[in-house]
């Protein structure tokens, strides 16, 4: 990376930081909106913007998730190799969560607008997916462990 591309990617964290700081401060010593100051559900008047600027962070993050490593597999094309097999990695992970998910609908007592297959179907997959990383985190972590007791 050049160095006027490290200034500018500085500059813009710093710039990023002090609006957050600037809303946190607002948030906490700001007004309040009317009619609930001093009452114990009172709601501080930045409280929509500050969750706007959390969507436009995420956003943001989400954004330099998938371009920066894309830049990165273009200008390197020798390691794009090893991030397509963790995506395919991820991608098995996830059939396989599918394929154990069910999607049969519950017996509530009372009609609900998601207890629908294809929710229900979905919602399971990423409990699914969400237990399989858990364990391989679980697994990887002993693996470590009980490799460096050897050494």
């Amino acid at each position: 990376m050049t160095e006027i591309v490290r200034k500018i990617i500085t500059f813009s964290l710093y710039v990023l930081m002090g609006i957050s700081v600037a809303l946190m401060l607002f948030f906490y010593f700001g007004a309040e909106v009317p009619g609930t100051a001093g009452t114990p559900m009172s709601e501080p008047i930045a409280t929509e913007t500050i969750l706007i600027w959390a969507y436009v962070l995420v956003g943001l993050a989400a954004a330099s998730a998938v371009i920066f490593p894309l830049i990165r597999m273009v200008a390197n094309p020798k390691n794009a190799k090893k991030s397509l097999i963790g995506l395919a990695g991820i991608a098995v992970i996830v059939f396989i969560a599918w394929q154990f998910s069910s999607d049969e609908v519950l017996n509530l007592t009372t009609e609900h607008p998601d207890n629908v297959p294809h929710v229900l179907k979905m919602a399971g997959t990423q409990l699914g997916t969400m237990y399989i990383l858990l364990i391989l985190a679980i697994l990887s972590i002993f693996y470590t462990e009980i490799r460096s007791l050897f050494k």
